[in-house]
Formats: structure tokens, C-alpha cells, sequence
């Protein structure tokens, strides 16, 4: 099945920076498959989508690999995504390595990578029917350096999207489809002030210290460069990591 330019599938699109990047893709014309495993939440989204909820969100939890083949397969021809952005993780745990054990390690790896590769083997085939798509990938700054903020297994799953978005970029090129990752920095999502709301103050302020831009990103910061990526004009913009962190990875 051929996957159209006008259909975007966007993971994790309940909250968050996803959120504001389904209303930015729908704002510009596309018609939007929404995905989420709360299905409160993504509900909200898609009644204010209107109808550019181009069908019922997809409510499936994407650490399990067969619900989410299942959820891309009940897509009809009309709904298959020419734009994929792969938008699930994060982890706000600052833990050392020594009290980090392997699971872990195998759920940062479930949530910010296998998610991922799961996600873009089942849509990139109608992308390469079509001879075109783009899959934006959510990366991190902790996948590109060492995390202030995270632990160790998140920063090795989020190096892990990084090296996964080279070589699919290096693969899908010749047949017109363009995969790119966004390094965020610290984006000050609804989830991370709640995480941070229990903090002292001090603790806080040495973190957003640490901060050249002396400030959390917005949400629409982050979100307005995945959408760049989404665009026909990125066509020859592959393989690249995006850095929207305030000068915190330079």
C-alpha cells in the first residue's frame, strides 16, 4: 500500500511536544493519525483536531511490538503515513549507573529505541512504494553527550535512536525518503515540571544553570523543528541530528 504525503502517523501524541506537533502538521493541511496508549488524553487531542483526526487515535501502548503492527495494519490505504514522527520516551530519573540494573536498561531501550525501529519497519514500506516520505525521529541532547538530568540507560537508548536514524537514512535514500533525529535539551513539558515541581529550588536553578540560554525550552521550540523536517522543502536534509537545547550541547 502507498503511503500518501498528506497523512501524518505521530507516536506519543497525547501530551507533550507530540501534541503541539500534530496541531502544527494539521494546522498546515495534513490529516493526522494520532497514537497513544492514554486514551483520555489522545482523545482530547484528536476532538480538537476536528476532522483532521483523519481516524480514532490508535490507543496502543508502544513497547509491545505486535500490538502496534496490528494497529498500523488496521490503517486504511488513505491513512497510510508519508510522515512518520516517532515521538514516545523520556525519563527524568537522575540515577547513578551503580543503581541502575538491567531492566532498566531494557525498559529505557523498549520505550526510546525499539519503539522506533518498530515503528518505522512497518511504516517505511508504503513510504517506499510511494518514492517518498520523512521520519523524524525524537532523540535527545543525553543521546548526543552525558545527561545532568537522566541516567545511563536512557542516554545509551537515545544514542541508540541516533545511530538507528543514520542508518535508515542511509538506506530509504535512494527511494526519496528523508530520516532525521531532533536532539532536545530540557523542554519544559507539562511532565517534566511536575517531575521537577517536588525539587528544592536550588536544585532547580543549578540544573537550569547549567543552561546557556539560562531557560527550559518551549514547547513549541521543540516542536516547530520536527515540523520543519516534515516539509517536501527538507527533501535533501537525511541523516542529521538537530540540536534545540539552548546551548547545552554545542
Amino acid at each position: 500500500m502507498t503511503a500518501r504525503r498528506d497523512v501524518a502517523l505521530v507516536t506519543g501524541a497525547g501530551a507533550g511536544i507530540c501534541a503541539e506537533v500534530a496541531r502544527r502538521l494539521a494546522a498546515r493541511g495534513l490529516g493526522i493519525v494520532l497514537l497513544d496508549k492514554d486514551a483520555e488524553a489522545v482523545g482530547r487531542v484528536a476532538a480538537e483536531l476536528g476532522d483532521r483526526s483523519v481516524r480514532d487515535p490508535l490507543v496502543v501502548d508502544v513497547t509491545d511490538a505486535r500490538a502496534l503492527e496490528s494497529a498500523v495494519a488496521s490503517l486504511a490505504p488513505e491513512h497510510r503515513p508519508g510522515v512518520l514522527v516517532n515521538g514516545v520516551g523520556g525519563d527524568t530519573r537522575a540515577r547513578p549507573v551503580t543503581e541502575l540494573t538491567e531492566a532498566d536498561l531494557r525498559s529505557a531501550v523498549a520505550h526510546n529505541l525499539e519503539s522506533v525501529f518498530t515503528m518505522t519497519r512497518l511504516c517505511a514500506p508504503a513510504m517506499v512504494e510511494a518514492g517518498w516520505g520523512r521520519v523524524v525521529n525524537l532523540a535527545s541532547v543525553a543521546g548526543r553527550t552525558y545527561s545532568l538530568f537522566s541516567n545511563a540507560a536512557y542516554v545509551a537508548a537515545k544514542a541508540g535512536v541516533i545511530g538507528f536514524t543514520k542508518q535508515c537514512a542511509y538506506e530509504l535514500a535512494p527511494h526519496g525518503i528523508t530520516v532525521n533525529a531532533v536532539a532536545h535539551g530540557v523542554i519544559g513539558t507539562e511532565r517534566i515540571r511536575r517531575a521537577w515541581a517536588d525539587k528544592p529550588p536550588q536544585w532547580t536553578a543549578d540544573r537550569v544553570g547549567h543552561i546557556p540560554a539560562g531557560r527550559f525550552g518551549t514547547v513549541a521550540e521543540a516542536a516547530g523543528m520536527v515540523c520543519q523536517l516534515c516539509g517536501e522543502d527538507a527533501g535533501y536534509t537525511t541523516g542529521t541530528v538537530i540540536d534545540v537545547n539552548g546551548g547545552l550541547h554545542v
